[in-house]
């Protein structure tokens, strides 16, 4: 049933995009952007400006996803985000048929990193993506990442805070976004049963990326000075611009609160003896989703 709705609303869309121009950015590569739980726009404007000051020359999309504005409804509509991530795989497949073999990424934040990897998960056989990043994801830290590293070329980016306020009060009551109550992948990293993980790259929060304006909080690893500085090499596979500074309010933040952690900000995968299991402007397009 979720796949034949999700073939009419796929359908939908390239309709509505063959109307329209195409975009020559995609000529040059292609990264979707997928905000958290309620649409609250987060990242949406610092996403695509980080990427675009790094110098990336794709086109970045922001895929809207959200069922409704409450953040606890679309953490727990298990049915409702296996739709959109059904959509947003027919989106990726049309991209690569039209553009074959230029670069497809993913980035998300929070439970938005859920419907992310469901996507890559039901992409056709053969079809793939580059690399996905994965920001203060709320999906169990020992989710079955087995089907969708198949579909992985690259690396799939997972930046993770003990800090983070909304993991370790919210995503606890409400359970994760795959409908366990595990620690979420954002709080401790990810560390996914069976299979081979050499592919996933757990990157802890250091008190060294407060200067980006990514102080160990839910939301604020979309900051654009972090996004450029940090997010875009990765998915680049270049460095960036000198990044912009980050605001002097979140630098202040996270000296009052006196995080630390040491070690942490080291790239470490799932195997590696030092991951602990847990006890300006741009305008980016956004593919609208009807709202049930």
């Amino acid at each position: 049933m979720i796949r034949a709705l999700a073939k009419v609303m796929v359908g939908a869309a390239l309709l509505a995009g063959l109307a329209g121009c195409s975009n020559p950015r995609e000529e040059f590569g292609k990264t979707y952007y997928l905000d958290g739980a309620g649409n609250w726009g987060f990242g949406v404007a610092d996403v695509p400006a980080g990427l675009r000051a790094a110098g990336y020359q794709g086109d970045v999309e922001v895929f809207v996803w959200t069922s409704s504005f409450s953040p606890a409804v679309d953490q727990v509509n298990l049915v409702g985000n296996k739709l959109r991530a059904a959509i947003l795989s027919g989106k990726i497949g049309d991209y690569r048929t039209r553009h074959p073999g230029k670069p497809v990424n993913l980035v998300a934040l929070s439970a938005g990193t859920g419907i992310a990897v469901w996507a890559v998960e039901g992409l056709a056989e053969g079809v793939t993506v580059d690399n996905v990043v994965l920001l203060g994801s709320s999906l169990s830290y020992n989710y079955d990442m087995r089907k969708a590293l198949r579909h992985v070329k690259g690396r799939v980016y997972v930046f993770y805070s003990p800090h983070d306020e909304v993991l370790t009060t919210g995503a606890r009551v409400l359970g994760t976004v795959d409908r366990t109550f595990e620690d979420s992948a954002g709080l401790v990293g990810l560390r996914p049963v069976g299979g081979d993980s050499s592919k996933i790259v757990n990157i802890g929060w250091s008190p060294r990326y407060s200067q980006y304006g990514w102080t160990g909080s839910h939301t604020d690893a979309t900051s654009q000075a972090f996004v450029q500085a940090v997010i875009a090499p990765k998915i680049t596979g270049a460095a960036g611009a000198p990044p912009v500074a980050a605001s002097f309010a979140a630098r202040r933040e996270a000296q009052l609160a006196g995080r630390s952690d040491p070690g942490a900000g080291e790239a470490n995968r799932p195997g590696d003896s030092s991951w602990q299991a847990p006890g300006g402007s741009v305008t980016s397009r956004i593919s609208a989703i009807r709202r049930p």
